[in-house]
């Protein structure tokens, strides 16, 4: 319906205005090639249901269809978003949604994790009201690799590049029961050097680390979370510091609990249903040690195969970047406590699990450095995992100046910078 189109209620509204461009364009086009087959597919984006329904009534030209931010901008965090609930009584057979399936969270990596992506599928509403879904990023182009630092070796494709990735999610698309059985013969035959179990254990462990840390970190659109760097826009909140993980809110419908309320209920003697955020910092270093013990064996496999030295690098960066995260939130949340009690000892723990993240995130910079340059993207801005550095020692500063009674007046950020569906 129009990024940056005026909210008139005139003739010129925006379902207007879409109807007599597209709805009469048909119309004018039938008129000459009376042949032709048309399928329009409208967004839910900036409009709403009565509004589509009210404009596009008369079209009796061709398939009408529907399109929904399914997980807004990501893809890579719960396997059931729920944004889609309050549309789906409003499809039907006769008027179903294409499911835009955004991946705003991962352009580096070699990401293959097929029990999230199979439960995704399933997750997904029956065909009663869905048509199918598409995916794909919108600050990121999938061409060739112009990351990488080996051009000479390795000037894939994105989709070559990614191959495991592209593959689980189209062919679970098509068989979500696929079996993991068939799935490590197809990377035993891409990789015959290395154990194909551990391979895939390592693999879908670091994978997890993804859709994890967004469930907790939950910036809804592009330019508000980019999981890869901790970044989000610079006029957004720019780097994600500790009292920016202490404020912010936790995804819609993911069951974790954000780091105030997880502080209000744990010290006022109530029970913390959910996920609580040091649960939640503890699953993701868990991935990350499971990944990381299998790559010593791994590594000895790898020869002069260069593809399969590339992939055990995203798996150990990803590793790394789980446990930078995990500490990240244990310093958050000890921080919070603090803030509350006083008590200089939770102080003292916070600083040590943000000296921890920084040794952390060197080791994830030592990683992606050698395998990818830095990057501009048109959401978050310029990208060098190296440099922030600096960001993340900062966060250590912020725990040892903390006073006490900071955050008082503090609420969680939770507006949002989307809204999927409107009536």
């Amino acid at each position: 319906a129009g990024e940056q189109m005026e909210d008139r209620e005139d003739h010129d509204s925006k379902e207007r205005w879409l109807w007599k461009t597209y709805g009469e364009g048909v119309r004018d086009a039938l008129k000459s090639q009376p042949e032709r087959r048309f399928r329009v597919i409208h967004r839910f984006h900036q409009t709403g249901m009565n509004d589509i329904l009210r404009e596009w009534r008369q079209f009796k030209e061709g398939t009408f269809e529907l399109s929904f931010k399914y997980a807004i901008a990501h893809m890579y965090s719960i396997p059931n978003p729920q944004f889609i609930q309050p549309a789906l009584p409003n499809l039907n057979p006769n008027l179903r949604s294409w499911l835009t399936v955004r991946n705003d969270d991962i352009y580096s990596f070699r990401w293959a994790d097929p029990d999230y992506a199979r439960a995704f599928i399933r997750n997904i509403p029956g065909p009663d009201k869905i048509a199918g879904f598409y995916m794909g990023p919108d600050g990121f182009n999938w061409v060739r690799d112009f990351l990488t630092t080996e051009p000479g070796l390795h000037r894939q494709t994105v989709m070559q590049k990614q191959w495991m990735s592209f593959l689980l999610w189209g062919r679970l698309s098509y068989e979500p029961n696929l079996s993991d059985v068939l799935l490590r013969q197809i990377v035993a035959q891409r990789f015959p050097e290395a154990p194909s179990s551990n391979l895939t254990t390592a693999w879908s462990e670091a994978s997890k680390v993804f859709p994890e840390i967004t469930r907790f970190a939950w910036g809804d659109i592009d330019l508000r979370w980019f999981p890869e760097a901790c970044l989000s826009h610079p006029r957004y909140k720019g780097f994600y510091t500790v009292r920016h993980f202490i404020e912010g809110t936790t995804m819609p419908g993911s069951g974790v609990v954000d780091i105030l309320t997880w502080r209000e209920r744990s010290l006022g003697g109530q029970t913390n249903e959910g996920i609580a955020p040091v649960q939640l910092a503890q699953s993701l270093k868990s991935h990350a040690q499971k990944a990381l013990a299998e790559l010593p064996a791994l590594r000895k496999t790898e020869g002069d195969n260069v593809e399969l030295r590339l992939t055990l690098g995203d798996i150990e960066a990803m590793a790394h970047l789980g446990n930078y995260y995990g500490e990240k939130i244990l310093g958050a949340a000890d921080l919070a406590l603090y803030d509350k009690v006083g008590d200089a000892r939770q102080k003292a723990s916070a600083i040590a699990h943000l000296e921890a993240a920084r040794t952390h995130w060197q080791s994830y910079a030592a990683v992606y450095s050698k395998q990818y340059k830095p990057q501009l993207l048109n959401r978050v801005g310029f990208v060098d995992i190296p440099a922030l550095i600096t960001k993340v020692e900062a966060d250590i500063q912020i725990a040892k100046d903390w006073k006490p009674g900071t955050l008082v007046k503090a609420q969680p950020d939770d507006k949002r910078g989307d809204t999927p569906f409107k009536p």
